[in-house]
């Protein structure tokens, strides 16, 4: 899976790779979001986008962000990511995307009406179909929705659908939901709403050892945590393997202990915990 950058976009060398990967094809297939998770309801979208480049001979991309604007709006208020950047992009090229726009949000991106941000995706991406969720807006204080994508597709030239919600157990699946979810250790819950178990990116913290586990800095964590406790885990290792742990979770810090008899493997094998 390749990926871009949205500010070189232009730039001939993004325009010769994008040519490359396009080649044969009649042009892109997209969704656009920040697919935090990803969640049951982004898998709706993906498919949507991958059934429709396979069927129309497009090449399959996502458009999303480094890190969720929420956290860089508020800050101060803002709970956690439900992944990292790292987890959203294995998951989106084990879905069979073939490539990725990454845009790193900032005050002059937020400024951009929404009809030059899709007036950019179809000149440089060569963008001739996307789906996006029923409540998608973008563009400066948010002026398109889909409505205007709707019209502006035939305008364009591309087809646009707008994609249904979908509910869990009663409960909208969102990546707020998932947050709640994991918030409140119902890690049940969480699987459900996210169609996988809920991942801690091993590799985000710093962590030292402790005894005979690993210890971490809980304000290292980019990740929603959840509350301070003691639960049952899984290490996923390199060559697809797993080892149950314990996750000893506190107000300052986050703790792996091994299970009686083990010992921990190398941290340079270890791609993320499992819950």
């Amino acid at each position: 899976m390749k990926i871009f950058r949205w500010e070189t976009l232009q730039h001939e060398d993004t325009q010769t790779a994008l040519e490359k990967l396009v080649r044969n094809r009649r042009g892109t297939a997209l969704t656009i979001g920040g697919f935090d998770g990803p969640h049951r309801g982004h898998q709706v979208l993906f498919d949507a986008v991958l059934d429709h480049a396979a069927s129309h001979d497009l090449t399959p991309g996502v458009v999303t962000f480094t890190r969720s604007p929420g956290a860089l709006k508020n800050a101060e208020h803002y709970p956690g990511d439900v992944s990292t950047l790292n987890l959203r992009l294995s998951a989106l090229d084990r879905a069979g995307f073939d490539f990725v726009v990454l845009i790193d949000f900032s005050d002059d991106f937020g400024k951009m009406s929404g009809g030059v941000f899709f007036d950019i995706l179809v000149k440089t991406v060569r963008m001739r179909y996307v789906a996006v969720g029923p409540d998608f807006r973008c563009g400066h204080r948010l002026d398109t929705g889909t409505a205007d994508i709707d019209a502006r597709s035939r305008r364009d030239g591309f087809r646009f659908d707008s994609i249904r919600q979908v509910e869990q157990d009663g409960i909208r699946i969102s990546s707020s939901a998932v947050r709640k979810a994991v918030l409140s250790a119902d890690f049940a819950l969480a699987e459900r709403l996210l169609g996988h178990p809920f991942l801690l990116d091993f590799n985000t913290p710093d962590w030292t050892p402790s005894g005979s586990g690993l210890v971490a800095e809980r304000n290292m964590f980019t990740q929603i945590l959840p509350p301070p406790g003691m639960y049952p885990a899984k290490l996923r290792v390199l060559e697809n393997r797993e080892q149950k742990v314990r996750v000893e979770s506190t107000g300052g810090t986050v703790r792996l202990v091994p299970c009686e008899n083990e010992s921990l493997p190398g941290g340079e094998a270890i791609e993320a915990i499992q819950f």
